[in-house]
């Protein structure tokens, strides 16, 4: 066409045009031009027109005819005349909502049509129409919109897009910035992740939107990073999978959705799809089992096998078909007993925790003494110098052992594996592995140390070259296993060989004095054995040390050792046989690792599959060698010549059994305690930080090859620290010795008034969870501590003020000391005869039944032999004052007949009386009716514990001892009855189970537990939300029960006037009674006491 048409249709029509904006005249020109070569005048004449009917449309409809004109000739290109009309109509009907909409619309058409055909177009544009309810954010959405689908449509079909609209569209009625949000990372999401994952990504955003809108946002950012540990093949079924759980769990979907992602992670690829079917078999059922059994997997499996997996799921789905669907949910989501029973049934896994006790009586019954026993991991956490949580070992006190054994297929086969670490441990405290001392003899050998040390010196001097670093005789000792290892050049080899040596020593004195071990001691080393690197592919020193080891597991016969230096390995394992000896002592170790040291050091550690040696066995020879210590400086044969490069000396594993082995931390960590009990010598001056830092620098037992270089120093200080806080005090500052005796925490005047931390000693209790009818294992972490102390005048001041009820519930107590009798009837022979079973006698024997003749009763002395624990409700409530809470339950208030004189007058005799005396709360009348249980208790001579409980939340239930059970009653308790104060929340049950276990292990015939509360259970977590009482309720009466079941009498009170309401359900057949008048609780608490202990 010619361009003078183009021109007259630009020049009639942009003065109109200009009308509307500036620049569309020019935009009209450039549309023109686009499209002379594509359409005909006719057509652009229509064209023309078309843009400026949209122009009139609306208020700001020019901008789309703008965008119309620009991008028109692009768009002419991919459709016909009349359909770029009908795409100009969609444009105006846009417009009609909102022009930006309109535009957007129009401006993304190009792109959007190499991916949608013209049937598309409207469907699309109607897709963006939905977004938009006329206010500006709507707007503003529905244009980013067309702007983000022009692109998504190469990733998603037109469909798929629709479905993404209806959750953008669900998030609009919440928030438009969490809408606009997801809609701009949408491409970059969808764009990859794979084809087959797009649609159920989107079915499971459309039902977390539902669920819980605002998770929508975390499952965009992080729902792909998710999926991505999840077979390619099982994604659809785990995203169908946690569709359909949130459409029936709600809000819980979406963190149960990520936990069972998270779990599927550390499940190898090929075993997913087994546990995602079972998981898809059980969600009709429940929902919340299904996603807490792929939760819990990992853990199961590492414990089970797959068939006994299965077979312990079978339990799971048991429950469902009963009907108990929160029992299964608690047994997949491992908080039930049954899980745990079930787990422990099927496994060969042995857990530390369920044997602890057992090991700790067995160490005990093979030494003699009280060892304690605990996890390996405990000793890690100190961070003292111990690294590895799988072994055991000792720091010179207590025994360590790994948190579980899984190394026989058989329960019982892993226990006596624990049994083994426990008794090698047991050896190492036992038989003096820590007692080295410098220069003394042992019984089979002279020591050489000063010898060594002399030697040693006189080559220093004699040296023509100084050199301070590697001057040691100028080191500062620590202790005496330092000035030994100091002896030799080569920290690393005597280390090893002194640890071989020594447990070589302990292995045969268990093997003569434990004999009940030595079968499965004997297996235990045959297996490690077994598993022993292959010797020919270290170096020949390493190999040295490697056959010394296996010498001392008992299997000389798997040495290998080149046939030309077979005379030195001879004269080591002769030298290893002396600690085999009866009587050996760990001065003979030392010996023997010295002569073993002078033999290794000769022996290059060139790699043996390179040098060009013969192999040989052991002989029978060599495998019933004697003992024989080596010629002074006989080091075998004459050194192998060095071929080749020398290969970097490590130490052998140690095996698995004997552990760790560090007596140079367990003699420093043993003269730091020392200095801290001020129990030395008076030669030695205390260690100084210098000396330490000196000691664990130079030692080859502390790992610090992780530490940045630059950071070593600090490091150290901190290790230092960690190991001076451990033993008791810090370095170079020697605890004074205390002017006073007895069990008090302070010493004299002048004292330091830093408040010591308190001890707290954890326990772990279960808890009962009604719905699933079953306990939650180790579910509350009760923190034992004593009582802080407060004022001897409180408890003073109490008996001054209560003089007389104190002496009449004295009098009354006294009348139950053990001066009583006991009536035992229907005896033959006795002091009296009972009337009634007389009359009983003669009828019957008129009748002709012949009874003996059992009518005679006797009076016995009886010994009171009872214990109580008064436990006390030390929640924030008891903080309330008893004036308020009587006023909460009155009927009538004050009537001052509209008289605000009246009113002022009673306010101001209020405010002077509570100047006077502060108006008493609940706590108040709870410590004076401890101090009155306490006079009368002391009367009659039972005995009694104290404690108070409070917390918050199921990780921590405080548990404060004012007195306990095995307590003498002295001033340190009455001042910490002054102490008795308001802390949190009532956590019942897992106090009352602490309770329960003090009283079940003290000796009485009779125990009673009486509870003082002034309301019902609550805690943050004791129930699915703070509003549900039923759940608390349900596991305090099971805790209640459970004393029953010991033969502990439980017995409540509580000052909560509503108590009846849920007592009865708490209680059931357990005794309680609600004190309606509170402050008549301290005379009825003892009275109480009173009628409990004589029925």
């Amino acid at each position: 066409m010619e361009m003078s048409s183009v021109e007259a249709l630009h020049d009639q029509y942009s003065q109109e045009l200009k009308g509307f904006g500036a620049s569309l005249p020019d935009d009209l020109l450039q549309g023109l031009q686009g499209l002379s070569e594509i359409y005909d005048q006719s057509q652009l004449e229509q064209w023309v027109k078309i843009g400026v009917s949209l122009a009139h449309h609306s208020l700001r409809s020019w901008e789309a005819t703008s965008e119309f004109f620009r991008v028109s000739p692009e768009v002419a290109k991919k459709l016909t005349f009349s359909e770029l009309k009908q795409w100009s109509e969609i444009g105006t009907y846009l417009a009609t909502d909102a022009s930006l909409m309109s535009v957007a619309f129009i401006k993304a058409t190009p792109i959007a049509l190499d991916s949608l055909n013209f049937d598309e177009l409207d469907k699309w544009a109607k897709q963006g129409q939905r977004l938009c309810r006329g206010n500006w954010k709507s707007i503003a959405l529905a244009a980013l919109y067309f702007q983000q689908s022009a692109s998504l449509l190469n990733v998603l079909s037109l469909e798929l897009i629709d479905r993404l609209v209806d959750i953008i569209d669900q998030l609009t009625e919440r928030s438009y910035e969490l809408a606009n949000s997801v809609l701009e990372s949408s491409y970059d999401i969808f764009s990859n992740l794979a084809e087959e994952d797009r649609e159920p990504f989107l079915l499971f955003a459309k039902s977390v939107t539902r669920a819980s809108w605002a998770d929508t946002r975390l499952y965009f950012e992080r729902g792909p990073k998710l999926i991505e540990s999840i077979s390619s093949h099982e994604r659809t079924i785990f995203l169908d999978l946690a569709s359909k759980v949130t459409m029936d769990v709600g809000r819980q979907g979406f963190p149960l959705f990520v936990d069972a992602a998270q779990s599927l992670e550390e499940i190898p690829l090929e075993d997913q799809k087994a546990l995602l079917i079972f998981a898809t078999n059980i969600a009709p059922s429940s929902a919340i089992a299904s996603m807490e059994y792929l939760k819990s997997a990992p853990f199961v499996r590492s414990r089970l096998t797959t068939e006994q997996m299965e077979r312990w799921s079978e339990v799971g789905v048991e429950l469902l078909k009963m009907g108990n669907a929160e029992g299964a949910e608690a047994y997949f989501r491992l908080e039930s007993s049954r899980a745990e029973e079930m787990l422990a049934a099927l496994s060969a896994r042995v857990e530390l925790p369920s044997v602890s006790s057992m090991l700790r009586m067995y160490a005990k019954a093979l030494s003699g003494e009280q060892v304690a026993v605990l996890s390996s991991e405990d000793l890690v956490d100190r961070n003292i110098g111990w690294i590895s949580e799988a072994a055991p070992t000792t720091e010179g006190t207590t025994i360590y052992l790994p948190p579980f054994v899984n190394t026989f297929e058989e329960q019982d086969s892993n226990f006596q594996v624990y049994k083994v670490f426990t008794t090698h441990q047991t050896g190492r405290l036992e038989f003096g592995s820590f007692n080295y001392t410098f220069n003394i003899n042992g019984q089979h050998t002279e020591s050489s140390a000063e010898l060594r040390e002399s030697d040693q010196l006189q080559h220093r001097l004699s040296s023509d070259v100084e050199n301070e670093e590697d001057d040691r005789s100028s080191q500062t000792v620590s202790t005496e296993i330092q000035r030994y290892f100091n002896l030799f050049d080569d920290r690393l080899l005597i280390s090893g060989i002194f640890t071989i040596v020594e447990d070589t020593r302990v292995g045969s004195y268990v093997d003569r004095e434990y004999g009940g071990i030595r079968k499965w001691l004997q297996r235990l080393q045959n297996w490690e054995v077994d598993r022993r690197p292959e010797v020919r592919a270290m170096g020949l020193r390493q190999a040295f040390v490697e056959n010394l080891l296996r010498a001392s597991l008992g299997r000389p016969d798997t040495i290998r050792w080149p046939q030309d230096q077979y005379t030195t390995m001879q004269k080591g394992i002769r030298a290893l046989q002396i600690v085999n000896l009866e009587d050996a002592t760990v001065q003979d170790s030392a010996e023997v690792a010295s002569a073993l040291y002078d033999i290794a050091v000769l022996i290059p550690n060139i790699p043996l599959e390179s040098a060009d040696v013969e192999w040989e066995p052991p002989d029978e020879e060599m495998i019933q060698i004697a003992p024989d210590m080596p010629g002074g400086g006989e080091g075998g044969e004459a050194p192998m010549p060095a071929s080749g490069e020398e290969l970097d000396f490590e130490n052998p594993d140690q095996p698995e059994f004997r552990g760790e082995f560090k007596p140079e931390l367990v003699q420093l960590m043993m003269k730091l305690k020392d200095q801290q009990q001020g129990q030395t010598d008076g030669t030695a001056s205390p260690l100084t930080k210098e000396q330490l830092m000196e000691l664990l620098q130079n030692s080859v037992e502390i790992t610090i090859n992780e530490w940045a270089e630059g950071d070593l120093a600090s490091s150290l200080g901190m290790f230092l620290d960690n190991l001076e806080k451990d033993a008791g005090t810090p370095a170079g500052e020697p605890k004074e010795q205390s002017g006073e005796s007895g069990d008090e925490r302070g010493g004299g005047d002048g004292g330091d008034d830093e408040e010591l931390p308190v001890e707290i000693d954890w326990f772990y209790y279960d808890e009962w969870d009604f719905r699933a009818s079953d306990y939650r294992p180790r579910w509350c972490r009760v923190g034992e501590r004593l009582g802080d102390e407060g004022e001897l005048d409180y408890y003073q001041d109490i008996l001054q003020k209560h003089h007389g009820l104190v002496m009449e519930t004295r009098r009354q107590f006294e009348l139950m000391r053990p001066e009583s009798f006991r009536k035992i009837k229907r005896l033959e022979d006795g002091h009296e005869i009972d009337l009634d079973e007389a009359i009983q006698f003669y009828v019957d024997k008129k009748a002709g039944v012949g009874p003996l003749a059992q009518i005679y009763t006797r009076r016995n002395k009886i010994e009171r032999d009872v214990a109580v624990a008064f436990l006390l409700d030390m929640s924030a409530s008891t903080d309330e004052e008893i004036e308020k809470q009587r006023q909460k339950y009155q009927e009538e208030e004050e009537d001052f007949q509209d008289d605000p004189s009246k009113y002022f007058q009673w306010l101001a005799q209020r405010r002077a009386r509570q100047a006077i005396e502060p108006p008493k709360r609940i706590i108040d009348l709870e410590k004076e009716s401890t101090v009155l249980v306490v006079e009368a208790l002391e009367a009659i001579g039972d005995s009694y514990g104290i404690y108070g409980f409070s917390g918050y939340g199921r990780d921590n239930v405080e548990f404060h001892v004012i007195k306990d059970l095995e307590e003498d009653f002295n001033d340190r308790v009455r001042k910490r009855i002054d102490k008795i104060d308001p802390v949190r929340s009532t956590r019942m049950g897992p106090a009352i189970r602490h309770t329960i276990q003090k009283l079940d292990d003290h000796d009485a015939k009779v125990k009673i537990l009486i509870m003082v509360s002034d309301g019902r259970p609550q805690d943050h977590g004791y129930g699915r939300d703070r509003t549900e009482k039923e759940y608390a309720v349900h596991d305090t009466k099971q805790a209640l029960n459970e004393a029953k079941r010991k033969g502990i009498t439980p017995f409540l009170i509580t000052v909560d006037k509503e108590g009846h309401d849920y007592l009865k359900q708490m209680c059931d057949d357990i005794g309680y009674e609600v004190v309606d008048n509170i402050e008549s609780l301290p005379r009825r608490l003892p009275t109480l006491y009173r009628h409990l202990a004589t029925e």
